[in-house]
């Protein structure tokens, strides 16, 4: 076998071999508009893709409320704004929206509640 058809040969394996292996790395896309709330991708320091953040974590969070607020918060799940898991992103934030408790991640996504209350109220059970 000639040295360029050994050449060509080996870098075909290495092609297929990376091909057939797949990419590991995940490109994380900012969050659009819709999917956050008015596209605050900050989250006052928090990262909205983090939601999937560990068990222990969630419950050091919502450790820091009230034994009432902890069980609203733990029956309410999620941030009404963007979905993500109370707790994900530190302590949940309380507030008072027509009438009715509702918890927020994290202080980005407040003024997205106040702007519009029924819709994100709606998403709540």
């Amino acid at each position: 076998m000639s040295r360029l058809a050994y050449v060509f040969s080996c870098c075909a394996v290495l092609a297929t071999a990376v091909w057939l292996s797949g990419c590991d790395t995940a490109v994380e896309a900012e969050p659009s508009k819709s999917e956050a709330g008015s596209g605050h991708g900050d989250h006052a320091g928090h990262n909205p893709g983090d939601g999937d953040s560990d068990h222990s974590e969630i419950e050091k969070a919502l450790a820091k409320l009230s034994p009432a607020d902890r069980a609203a918060a733990e029956r309410q799940k999620t941030c009404p704004v963007i979905g993500e898991l109370l707790g994900s992103m530190g302590t949940p934030i309380k507030l008072s929206v027509e009438g009715r408790d509702v918890f927020i991640c994290c202080a980005g996504c407040e003024e997205d509640l106040r702007d519009d209350p029924a819709k994100f109220l709606a998403k709540l059970k």
